[in-house]
């Protein structure tokens, strides 16, 4: 037989030629002209052997071979067609597994989460927290995360970007005179640092300072846990403008040294192609949707 995709081409358009009973519907239906309809039924007829329509009558009526062979093919096509709207179904009524770093599940994801639960009840989400993408261990559908990922063959949406901000608390900052000295009490503070980031070092050299970070010094495994130190005035810790905000707007923090701008920002991450699922593009809308409110 001829090409199947020719073949299941040709089938579909002789089944709505059947249940219009007309080309010219037919042709309207699937966009097409009378003629192409025409030519479809024609190579189809040809392969099957056997004609599908009585020619030669002002009204379209079906051979009683083409009879027998559209309730067939109908109940095959309708069978098909349902079949991948219950996978549709089943993809939106089911689980999202979603990997985003401590900091981010923290302070912004899981303040949300009870909205996406009200607008989709019927999803499950499993939620792991970790500082780097891991789809193959923890079968992610999607990732949230700061940075620039080396992770190939993936679908990029850009979320926002940030800044860095040295905090510290008020408490703190009067102990160590830092508001009247300025950058001058680089030289007596405690740097807090968090395992694998450079964040000081760059802000260093952005701002073209030589002060010893690492004399004195504490060093978190996770971001969050640094902006937890200095909140229990343990240093000065630098932390991510968006989610030390609420902190700083409250006054549990403050920022006595000027903020970084920085190129990175936030992604939504998954394989190239999943965005494409319903279960994937419902999540993104709403990550979207939470990201535009503020």
């Amino acid at each position: 037989m001829a090409n199947h995709q020719l073949l299941l081409r040709n089938l579909h358009t002789f089944n709505v030629a059947a249940q219009k009973m007309s080309f010219t519907l037919a042709a309207k239906k699937l966009h097409l002209t009378q003629g192409a309809i025409s030519h479809r039924i024609k190579v189809l007829e040809a392969e099957l052997g056997f004609n599908l329509f009585v020619r030669g009558t002002r009204k379209l009526e079906l051979t009683e071979e083409g009879a027998r062979f559209q309730r067939t093919l109908s109940k095959s096509l309708n069978n098909i067609f349902g079949e991948i709207e219950d996978i549709n179904n089943v993809d939106l009524y089911g689980q999202i597994n979603v990997g985003a770093s401590p900091w981010f599940v923290q302070d912004w994801l899981l303040p949300r989460i009870s909205d996406f639960k009200k607008r989709y009840p019927k999803f499950n989400l499993n939620i792991f927290s970790q500082e780097e993408q891991n789809f193959h261990q923890n079968h992610l559908d999607v990732a949230l995360y700061y940075g620039d990922s080396k992770l190939t063959d993936m679908y990029r949406y850009r979320l926002f970007g940030d800044k860095y901000v040295p905090v510290c608390t008020p408490a703190y900052a009067k102990e160590h005179n830092i508001l009247d000295d300025g950058l001058e009490s680089l030289h007596r503070i405690n740097f807090i640092h968090a395992l694998g980031s450079d964040a000081w070092q760059r802000w260093m050299k952005h701002f073209d300072l030589e002060v010893p970070i690492f004399n004195q010094f504490y060093c978190v495994s996770h971001r969050y846990m640094g902006v937890q130190s200095a909140l229990h005035n343990v240093g000065v810790a630098m932390g991510r403008y968006r989610f030390v905000k609420p902190y700083l707007d409250s006054g549990e923090l403050i920022s006595p040294y000027p903020s970084m701008d920085t190129q990175l920002g936030y992604e939504f991450v998954c394989p190239l192609g999943n965005e494409k699922r319903p279960k994937i593009r419902t999540f993104l809308k709403w990550v979207q949707e939470q990201v535009n409110e503020g």
